[in-house]
Formats: C-alpha cells, sequence, structure tokens
C-alpha cells in the first residue's frame, strides 16, 4: 500500500510541476508560499520526530517492552525523517532556482533554470502529497497508545 501510495505521490508531483513551472518562472509569490509552507512543515516535523523517539512514552514497565517495540519505532522514525530530508530538498532546490534567477543566460541557459524551477515544484509537490499521510500516522500510534495503556491498566486491576 506505501508503494502505491509514494508512486501516486511521485506522479502527482511530476504532473504539477510539470504544468506549473511555466507559472513559476520570477514569481515571488511561489518563492514565498513554497518557503513558508515548508519551513513550518519541518519544525512541525521535528517536533513529531522528537516525540516518537521519545523513550518514556513506551508502555510497560520493563526494559523487555522498550525493546519489543525499537523496530517498529525505528521505521516510524525513518519515515519521518526521510519526510523532513524531501522538505529540506525543496528548500535547498529552491535556493539554487534563486541564485540562478539572477544569472545571465549566457552563463545559464533558460532550459537550466527552467529544469530546477521544475525540480523544486516536483520535490515540493511530492513532498506535500506524502505530508497527507502524517495525520493518518499520527492517529494511528495514539490509538495504538491509548490501547496499550487500557490493557496495562486492566492487567494492573486483573481485569482479562
Amino acid at each position: 500500500m506505501r508503494i502505491i501510495f509514494i508512486t501516486v505521490c511521485l506522479a502527482v508531483g511530476a504532473i504539477g510541476a510539470y504544468y506549473a513551472q511555466p507559472f513559476a518562472r520570477g514569481n515571488g509569490d511561489i518563492v514565498l508560499v513554497v518557503t513558508t509552507v515548508f519551513t513550518v512543515f519541518a519544525g512541525f516535523l521535528v517536533a513529531i520526530i522528537a516525540v516518537l523517539g521519545d523513550p518514556s512514552l513506551v508502555p510497560g514497565d520493563d526494559w523487555k517492552a522498550v525493546e519489543n517495540r525499537r523496530n517498529s519505532i525505528d521505521g516510524r522514525i525513518i519515515w519521518h525523517i526521510w519526510l523532513f530530508v524531501t522538505y529540506l530538498a525543496t528548500l535547498a532546490v529552491l535556493f539554487v532556482s534563486i541564485v540562478l534567477e539572477k544569472i545571465p543566460c549566457a552563463i545559464v541557459s533558460d532550459r537550466v533554470k527552467g529544469w530546477i524551477e521544475f525540480g523544486y515544484l516536483f520535490v515540493g509537490i511530492f513532498s506535500f502529497c506524502l505530508s497527507f499521510a502524517l495525520p493518518f500516522a499520527l492517529l494511528k500510534l495514539q490509538m495504538r497508545r491509548l490501547d496499550e495503556e487500557t490493557e496495562r491498566r486492566r492487567a494492573r486491576q486483573g481485569i482479562p
């Protein structure tokens, strides 16, 4: 299911960047929106990664509980780190685009500038689409934590 989701996000990113690229040249509004959105996304994602990696939130009273959950926590954190990297890649390619915009066409052709614009639009749209999975992942995590806490309290009170 994840492979299909990523493939759809890649396709939406490519199609969106293809059609949006002609409107990106010299458009300060797009630069401002992309910079603002991905900076906020990156900050939010850092907070999520910090919460996901907090070992004190792993239910159970012994070290085995933490050890048993390590792989699932690692997998979630790695997914979020890659999402964070796509946010930073969007900002990095956008920065390159802004720098190249002022360079004369004799040094850097319009075609190269167009590909760089396409690049930041593609990575931006792709990572934005990937971000739609984030609330559902957080909901799943919280529901699992609630279920585990309910089971722990039932066990403590002797309820099967």
